[in-house]
């Protein structure tokens, strides 16, 4: 009698057991995960990046443009003029965009026609190939993506406050020429690259603003 007591109470305690892990996973929010780590962190505080050559100062475009596609899939949107390009003379008012699949890069470099609109696509160094369509206003920029393989997704990219916003850096001598960038949300994710010319050889997407 004694034995079937203890095995009913076990029984009771384990299905006792099952329900409440059941319970938690209902409850519980899914874990999210995080933005890969950038190449380069880049320091909020002081704005400076460490390289093998030291450390690199860097600035925030004065205007840009940034929204979250859906987790780890990033774009920043900038003019070319306030990243630190070349002029460049086929492009009146150049625009770049960095688009992020976690670690990954695909750059993007063209111009608006009259109303803001923008179709472009991934330069040849890019990590991979994607398309984006867009139309800028003041504050905002809208428009839809498309990864490789992938139904377009659509976006909303917002004027940059706070910390979010793009980032460059460019710095050079006669050991290295090093080019950084970087697009920060304004809760601090960030998703960066780093080029440095030499070692590193031309075929990085990083490096894209260096030959441009």
């Amino acid at each position: 009698m004694r034995k079937q007591n203890r095995t009913s109470s076990l029984l009771l305690a384990s299905l006792f057991t099952v329900l409440i892990l059941f319970l938690a996973a209902c409850v519980l929010p899914p874990t999210l995960p995080e933005a890969a780590e950038p190449d380069r962190v880049l320091n909020l505080e002081t704005l400076e990046t460490e390289t093998e050559f030291g450390a690199v100062q860097a600035q925030r475009a004065d205007n840009s443009y940034i929204g979250l596609i859906e987790e780890g899939r990033v774009i920043g949107i900038a003019f070319l003029d306030e990243v630190g390009a070349d002029a460049r003379p086929d492009l009146q008012d150049g625009i770049v965009v960095y688009l992020y699949d976690r670690q990954d890069l695909a750059m993007m470099i063209g111009e608006a026609d009259a109303q803001g609109a923008a179709a472009l696509a991934s330069t040849d160094l890019s990590d991979f190939d994607a398309t984006v369509k867009f139309v800028m206003e003041d504050d905002v920029v809208t428009g839809t993506v498309t990864f490789p393989g992938e139904q377009p997704l659509s976006f909303t990219a917002e004027a940059a406050t706070g910390v979010g916003g793009v980032y460059w850096a460019h710095e050079s001598d006669e050991d290295a020429d090093i080019r950084c960038d970087w697009v920060v949300l304004p809760d601090g994710r960030q998703w960066g690259c780093v080029c440095v010319m030499p070692p590193m050889m031309p075929e990085h997407p990083c490096c894209q603003m260096l030959l441009s």
